[in-house]
């Protein structure tokens, strides 16, 4: 499908007409905690989209290529910094200079706060398919050319995330949105809202995906009375993750070719932006529309199945699996050859293992998959010396892993990503305060991140297994010197 073929649908225009009138008169209660990311918090309420731009906040810092410091916080601010990013990313892409557009990349994801794309995008440049990946994706994403949805498909889009989602973004120059949870939830939230209104009928077309906090945020519509869930990043394809960026900058164009909203921003895609970063804000807790929320459900599942805190996006409970073995079962299986290195026939070569035991069901064997995410740690495609590194485990393992050659410290971005060393962090620092049980769940389940005593149960069991297979706990599940300094940076935010 193309531009005009989507935009001419009668929902998705009427939807923009709704954006249209309804978007200035809305009003939302921003309140946002004190974080690293917005020091001191923010109490506001704010009449009308347009407004919502004045009170941007996201305070980062990246190194541009002579290692000086580039700060932002403000709309304002962070506008110059993505536009020095954009620069420098295009300059390299464009010079096919690998090492520089990777530089650039890197340093993008650490404007955003998130890292899980780091390994695919060394893999990339390691081979030097870096540039020429990100100029085809810029060709198959652009919102003003002749482009089919449909294009974007398994064998075009290698990977997608949070992280991915900016790079992509900022090398366009036609105005595509970081589509991020917060955008996400934030256009699912205002899609949910006029489906209530709409007098048409048949099943919804737009269903914005998005993807957890990692705090006590509410990023699902499906949270509040009368309105649609999102579907979760967790459950789409990378292709249709990708579509939906697309789809929504032609929605994002097609409203502000209406309008003169945030005309002092300059251009048409400078506008785009200004329109997606008050998403931005919006979808930090869609709370801020002041609707009714729905009580949530305690379900209690087989932790081989997930939880409720997963399926929810909220605390940090994990897909319970037995995160060293399935490693070496993967190895043998990529030593084994013959099949395709990904989730789907690793699941089949995982359910046809002779076992002893009772024989791994397909539900079972997807849930060992948890950490093979590029939210994770991104294991699909490693070059097999890369993975045997991994495999074997420690600080070198651990460093394999993350995708650097040196290690650097664990940071906590806005999403819940990176779920398995946030429990290694959850689990050490569980074992250094309690001695008892029943001592290190009341612990956790006081803090939040996990709802039920067997959710908690099934968070530490990840946190004790992934801790020690890269020497990160001890035997007795205390925090390592390598600990202590992988995690230093969310010590002391804590």
């Amino acid at each position: 499908m193309k531009r005009e073929q989507f935009l001419a649908q009668p929902e998705v225009a009427a939807f923009v007409d709704w954006l249209v009138v309804k978007l200035p008169a809305l009003t939302f209660k921003l309140r946002f905690k004190s974080s690293k990311f917005v020091p001191g918090g923010l109490n506001v309420d704010v009449l009308g989209f347009e407004q919502v731009i004045g009170h941007y906040r996201w305070k980062a810092s990246w190194s541009d290529s002579s290692q000086q410091p580039v700060d932002s916080a403000t709309w304002a601010e962070t506008r110059r910094s993505l536009g020095q990013l954009r620069e420098w990313l295009a300059s390299a892409v464009s010079a096919n200079d690998e090492q520089q557009a990777l530089q650039a990349c890197l340093q993008i994801l650490r404007w955003g706060g998130v890292r899980g794309a780091i390994p695919f995008l060394h893999r990339l440049a390691g081979q030097g398919k870096l540039s020429s990946y990100l100029r085809k994706m810029a060709g198959l994403m652009s919102l003003d050319g002749d482009n089919d949805l449909d294009d974007l498909d398994a064998n075009s889009v290698e990977r997608f995330d949070s992280g991915l989602t900016k790079i992509h973004a900022l090398l366009d120059l036609t105005g595509s949105p970081i589509y991020d949870s917060r955008v996400g939830a934030a256009i699912a939230m205002l899609y949910s809202q006029f489906r209530q209104q709409w007098s048409g009928k048949g099943k919804p077309l737009l269903k914005f995906p998005s993807g957890g906090a990692r705090g006590d945020q509410i990023r699902n519509p499906g949270a509040f009375a009368g309105c649609l869930p999102a579907p979760q990043f967790s459950t789409i394809e990378y292709a249709e993750w990708a579509r939906w960026q697309v789809r929504l900058g032609w929605i994002i164009r097609a409203v502000l070719e209406r309008t003169q909203w945030f005309a002092d921003q300059g251009a048409l895609p400078a506008r785009c932006h200004a329109f997606e970063a008050s998403l931005f804000m919006l979808g930090y807790d869609l709370r801020c529309f002041d609707l009714t929320q729905v009580p949530e459900a305690k379900d209690e599942v087989p932790a081989e199945e997930g939880s409720d805190e997963v399926r929810g996006g909220r605390g940090w409970v994990p897909t319970g699996h037995p995160f060293s073995q399935v490693l070496k079962d993967y190895l043998a299986f990529r030593q084994a050859g013959g099949a395709l290195d990904n989730k789907a026939s690793f699941v089949d070569w995982l359910v046809a293992q002779p076992r002893d035991e009772k024989p791994l069901s397909r539900t079972t064997a997807q849930g060992y998959c948890f950490a093979f995410s590029i939210e994770e740690f991104d294991l699909f495609g490693r070059p097999l010396a890369e993975l045997k590194l991994i495999v074997a485990g420690g600080e070198d393992g651990l460093r394999a892993a993350m995708g650097t050659e040196v290690l650097e410290p664990f940071t906590m971005g806005d999403e819940r990503v990176g779920v398995c060393l946030v429990d290694v962090l959850i689990t050490g620092n569980a074992y250094a305060g309690a001695t008892t049980e029943k001592a290190r769940v009341d612990a956790i389940l006081s803090a939040g991140y996990a709802g039920t005593e067997n959710a908690a149960k099934t968070l530490m069991a990840l946190g004790r297994n992934v801790g020690k297979h890269f020497g990160l706990l001890d035997e007795q599940h205390l925090p390592t010197r390598l600990f202590m300094q992988f995690y230093q940076p969310c010590l002391l935010d804590a």
